[in-house]
């Protein structure tokens, strides 16, 4: 078993920095330089063929050793996010590690909740967590692995004037669990939950709906649980996901299939299940699929909103960083006896450095 979760942690490691350039390595001090550039040819519903740039980033890492198993960090990160086309500063925290304890980290980064889907093998259409995955001011600690149990544990912070809402403030608790049940088989569950507050605000429905939905003041409660079997070529995984906004606000905002496109729909409730299977060919081709349901609560005395999506993909790997693929979608909205369906295309090439 020890030997398992062992080439696992390094093969995590080796996805993150196996294309890094290390551009300076001495007295203790390392830096290295790396990133990524995705390119994105995408076809939706309603809309034309377009090029997008992905999420293209590059970034630097500093790691000084300070003795005795302790170690200071800092990471920054700045490309494009999302659909934008302005280049912005995505990730930028410092902080110390210590083996056989954890790391702490402050700053704007991922959250340990980010690692908590399992059943998403998909590039861009699939995934299904609800949790805070992320944010501008997250103080983050993950601690070391211990007899295949990790966890972590994270702090968001809100509004610093005193006077307002302290709209963003909450906490995220997680848990990783990593074993070898047979020869070449391994099982993972992970766990997590998170708690946020969010001020009043509303909701624009749509281009096409031109009103607006108001909310009060609220929290925002989500989990996620799943598990994942590795055997071989083979992976099989599923996770739940839910959301859910107090003091019954419609505070979730949840896009579903239109005749017209997506159009935004202000929720209380949103819950989530995926499947997901792999299955590697070779060493550097692989087919995949994903089945994802939604269920969407407005009020308990209202029609819930159901979606069925179903995702096929395939990838390719030139190279160790050089990956391309290709997926499609296709999901099915119910709601008050109406229905309406929605078509996703993606070819992606990424090359990482």
């Amino acid at each position: 078993m020890k030997k398992t979760l062992v080439a696992l942690a390094v093969a995590a490691v080796a996805a993150t920095s196996a294309n890094a350039a290390v551009v300076y390595n001495q007295d203790g001090t390392k830096v290295d330089v790396g990133g990524q550039v995705r390119l994105i040819l995408s076809k939706d519903k309603n809309e034309r063929a377009d090029l997008k740039y992905g999420s293209s980033r590059i970034h630097a890492k500093v790691n000084q050793d300070l003795g005795d198993g302790y170690s200071a960090l800092g990471h920054l990160e700045i490309g494009l996010k999302g659909d934008q086309d302005n280049v912005t500063v995505r990730r930028v925290y410092a902080g110390f590690a210590k083996e056989g304890i954890g790391q702490l980290t402050f700053g704007r980064q991922l959250s340990n909740l980010d690692d908590s889907g399992l059943s998403d093998f998909t590039y861009d259409l699939g995934g299904i967590n609800l949790t805070m995955t992320e944010g501008n001011k997250v103080a983050r600690f993950r601690s070391a692995e211990f007899a295949g149990l990790e966890l972590g544990l994270d702090y968001f912070f809100g509004e610093n004037d005193k006077n307002e809402y302290n709209h963003g403030a909450g906490f995220g608790t997680s848990l990783f669990y990593t074993a070898e049940v047979a020869n070449n088989t391994t099982l993972q569950v992970n766990a997590g939950f998170s708690q946020v507050k969010v001020k009043k605000g509303s909701f624009d429905l749509s281009e096409y709906n031109l009103a607006s939905v108001d909310y009060e003041a609220h929290k925002l409660n989500a989990f996620i649980v799943g598990a994942k079997l590795t055997t071989g070529p083979f992976a099989f995984a599923v996770d739940y996901s839910q959301q859910k906004a107090s003091n019954n606000q419609v505070g979730i905002g949840f896009k579903l299939p239109h005749d017209d496109g997506l159009i935004a729909f202000p929720i209380n409730k949103l819950q989530q299940l995926e499947v997901g299977a792999k299955y590697s060919y070779l060493e550097n081709a692989s087919v995949y699929g994903e089945y994802i349901y939604r269920k969407a609560t407005i009020s308990s005395d209202d029609p819930k909103v159901k979606v069925n999506e179903f995702i096929l993909g395939t990838d390719y790997k030139f190279a160790k960083n050089v990956i391309t693929y290709f997926e499609a979608g296709t999901a099915k909205a119910k709601f008050d006896g109406e229905s309406a369906r929605d078509h996703k295309l993606r070819v992606g090439l990424r090359v990482l450095f």
